[in-house]
């Protein structure tokens, strides 16, 4: 059971105890995104993710992977559309080096004008691996198709032209309105003394501003459909075809999470059955739903023939308007929740997964959940919200499809 408490400077704490283990995860969050980025930022937040690890004002870059690596650690971190994190998971008796090494990353940056030089070569060397993975740009032009006009259709990595236009001044104002302490939260989980914990964290992050007065719009997609093709030199179609759905508040969010399993989430759902077993069209082929505050989407994925493409999507297409005829079946929603509730506690049962779901969920929600209260919104999906989930996912003329696809002969 997890504890969360708002430490005197305004910090929120997540303590989730957990016993029969001798590690701990550590993760400090921060309330920022690509979501919340200017056209002119666009990547910044990913940018001073990387910054973060490149000095301290008392610890060189050397010195903290150094730290880390010395006591068997594990260190990390990500920049999402909606959040930032970086954490460590480490065995229990250096907790307190492991912790030292994030809070002063997080709250002493150098931003040393030569390294920002220097990791300007590295992310856009991340960005130009990202643009050979065609899997990766079909999903990013889906989401930028998706979010188009508002922040959400800002790319994580940001472009070549911004990641290299940036400069110290712009990132170090950036991080001190971005990085307050409202807009903080650390998440720990595992082997710890609570108290400990909790006393550690209430002495440090005093020096970021108290509180971000950024306005962080939280708009719905207002984007119509498109139809994107991308080509590069590859030999196979990569199709990502997705849709507006619902925020993350819904109650049609778990409903969405179980018709995507029953439509893509394993070998024996209808797509893979349809599209790869029955029509050899597609080695790889799956559903997925994603959701934040403001907007979620839902999107099939698939690599297929450049030869059979348009079969491919033909075949995706008969099986989402398929849903327009009500033809799900209670054996099929059994099977769903069995899936979904045996994935979720088969990703609960480490320190890591549950540091990052109660990291994520408190900056989503507000709040944490237990693993019982998950598995109980799973469990209660009802056949009659399942059907209206399927309303939604049904009119294949309101989805934008994404063709990252080889040069024609």
């Amino acid at each position: 059971m997890s504890k969360t408490l708002t430490l005197s400077h305004g910090v929120r704490l997540i303590l989730e105890p957990m016993s029969g283990v001798r590690s701990v995860s550590i993760g400090i969050w921060c309330n920022n995104g690509a979501m919340y980025e200017g056209p002119k930022d666009e990547g910044i937040s990913h940018f001073i993710e990387h910054m973060l690890f490149k000095g301290s004002e008392n610890r060189t870059a050397f010195e903290i992977v150094q730290t880390i690596d010395r006591i068997g650690g594990q260190m990390n971190a990500f920049t999402g559309k909606a959040e930032t994190c970086y954490y460590v998971k480490c065995l229990d008796e250096h907790f307190r080096r492991s912790a030292d090494v994030l809070t002063d990353m997080v709250e002493h940056p150098l931003f040393a004008e030569e390294e920002i030089e220097k990791e300007k070569k590295v992310v856009i060397e991340e960005i130009h691996m990202n643009q050979d993975d065609p899997t990766d740009v079909s999903m990013d032009e889906l989401e930028n198709a998706i979010g188009r006009g508002i922040g959400f259709g800002h790319p994580v990595l940001g472009s070549e032209e911004t990641v290299s236009a940036s400069t110290r001044d712009q990132m170090c104002d950036y991080y001190c309105d971005h990085y307050t302490r409202d807009q903080i939260v650390v998440s720990v989980a595992g082997s710890f003394d609570e108290e400990e914990v909790a006393d550690y964290f209430e002495h440090h992050f005093l020096e970021l501003k108290p509180t971000s007065d950024v306005l962080r719009p939280e708009e719905a997609p207002k984007a119509e459909p498109e139809n994107i093709t991308v080509t590069k030199d590859i030999n196979q179609s990569n199709l990502a075809i997705g849709i507006p759905t619902v925020p993350a508040e819904s109650e049609l969010r778990y409903p969405l999470l179980v018709l995507s399993n029953i439509l893509g989430g394993g070998m024996s759902s209808r797509l893979f059955q349809h599209v790869r077993e029955q029509k050899g069209l597609a080695y790889s082929v799956y559903s997925m739903t994603s959701t934040y505050r403001s907007l979620g989407y839902f999107a099939v994925v698939a690599g297929v023939s450049m030869a059979r493409t348009e079969e491919a999507m033909d075949a995706i297409r008969e099986e989402l308007e398929r849903l327009k005829s009500g033809t799900l079946e209670a054996e099929e929603l059994e099977s769903a929740r069995e899936q979904l509730k045996s994935s979720f506690m088969f990703g609960q049962e480490s320190v890591q997964s549950r540091m990052l779901s109660n990291g994520r969920n408190m900056l989503t929600y507000g709040r944490t959940f237990t693993p019982d209260e998950t598995l109980a919104k799973i469990e209660t999906v009802t056949m009659e919200k399942l059907l209206e989930a399927a309303e939604l996912l049904s009119d294949f003329s309101k989805y934008t499809i994404v063709n990252v696809t080889g040069m024609s002969e």
